[in-house]
């Protein structure tokens, strides 16, 4: 599917390009065109400017033959030169033969492989009009010009389009690269949720087809209940996540920020987790700290302190302590929460963060869970424009460091 995409977008890019570069060519060989005819109509002005005085009006029509019989010795002569009467009617010619007609711009000649660029002007004698004098040059020396750049553009497209297809392949595959891996990391993601969710479902299964045997239940109705309950419960804390982790890292749901006071929701988790705590003699202290409020989203920063607290529970050892300190310095909010648990290997904690990422997968079934609580801190933190960073030791304890930022005008 990557490959397909990369070839998919070297073959767009290609066609831009080229769409481009056909667009480029036409307007340079219109430019290149129109240049060279109006090169050829400035040699025409000035040779019309240098023939002019040389008309002579001979019984009231003028004349250049005069001019001719000094010009024949000469240089040959190049353009042709017509003259014509007041009404239009040719009177004498010189030079190469042209058409007796009188035009300004280009006339293309149908019984001939050549164009002439014509182009005349009044005749007047003392105030009066007394016709026209024209002049016609062929315009196969540009028109070859033309013909010439427009066959190396044709040329050379091919090697352009070569060139920029193997340099567009090669730059989307960098650009497929993201999307390589959020694919990976889309089917990973899958078989993990899959995964997870099979293991309560199995056991539901299980469950209901030991309830449909009343033989094989004997006295086990209380275990099998029990076993139904927390399946149902995880998948409930699963789906719950799922939902959780998928809105908090949607870039275009809307987080509607308000003023968040930090007091309050590290009272309120710290509270409902005291009884969990208890039940393996670990104690919660929470720091002294000044009332702070910032503009977050509330669900976010409750989703923060609720999975870095209960995790630093669950995997704490019996009778030890959990500390949660909070401090504000200059623009930052920096949120810390220290267990003695058991601890993370070095080579786990480049992956704490990821989804259903367990370094103990027997002791975190354990405990519970659905494995996206880290995940959800990671999301709901960079939503907020901070970072999270973890520090462990393995049989001492962890700590997780959130870093949030607060505008000056809350700071």
């Amino acid at each position: 599917m990557v490959d397909s995409i990369r070839i998919k977008l070297a073959l767009w890019f290609v066609c831009m390009v080229m769409l481009l570069y056909s667009i480029d060519s036409i307007a340079s060989v219109m430019v290149f065109k129109t240049n060279l005819m109006r090169s050829v109509d400035v040699g025409l002005e000035d040779l019309i400017a240098e023939l002019r005085p040389s008309v002579k009006i001979v019984d009231g029509h003028p004349s250049l033959k005069n001019w001719y019989v000094e010009a024949k010795d000469n240089d040959p002569i190049l353009a042709t030169v017509q003259l014509f009467d007041a009404k239009g009617n040719a009177l004498e010619q010189y030079g190469p033969d042209g058409v007796e007609q009188l035009f300004n711009g280009t006339l293309r000649l149908r019984t001939d492989d050549k164009n002439l660029r014509s182009m005349y002007v009044k005749v007047d004698h003392k105030g009066k009009h007394e016709g026209f004098i024209q002049l016609q040059v062929s315009t196969k020396p540009q028109d070859d010009a033309v013909e010439q750049f427009f066959l190396v553009v044709m040329v050379v497209a091919p090697f352009i389009a070569a060139g920029v297809g193997i340099c567009a392949y090669l730059f989307s595959g960098q650009a497929v690269k993201p999307i390589e891996r959020t694919l990976l990391m889309l089917r990973r993601f899958v078989a993990d949720a899959g995964h997870e969710l099979n293991t309560p479902v199995a056991t539901i299964e299980a469950c209901l087809e030991t309830l449909k045997d009343p033989g094989k239940l004997g006295n086990m109705s209380d275990d099998v209940f029990r076993m139904m309950e927390r399946a149902s419960e995880r998948l409930r804390h699963l789906s719950k996540d799922l939902i959780v982790l998928a809105r908090i890292e949607d870039p275009e749901a809307e987080m509607m920020r308000t003023q968040v006071r930090i007091r309050d929701f590290c009272d309120t988790v710290v509270m409902e987790l005291i009884p969990v705590a208890r039940e393996r003699n670990i104690e919660i202290f929470v720091n002294p700290f000044p009332d702070i409020t910032i503009s977050a989203h509330a669900e976010s920063i409750l989703e923060i302190f609720n999975n870095l607290i209960d995790n630093a529970v669950k995997y704490s050892d019996e009778d030890g302590k959990v500390q949660v300190s909070i401090e504000q310095k200059d623009s930052h909010l920096t949120i810390t929460v220290t267990d003695q648990g058991v601890g993370i290997p070095p080579d786990s904690l480049h992956s704490v963060f990821d989804r259903f990422y367990r370094v103990d997968k027997s002791r975190s079934r354990d405990v519970g869970g659905s494995g996206l609580g880290l995940s959800i801190v990671k999301a709901a933190v960079e939503r907020h424009g901070g970072s999270v960073a973890v520090e462990s030791e393995v049989g001492k304890g962890t700590t997780f460091r959130v870093i949030l930022p607060v505008s000056k005008s809350q700071a």
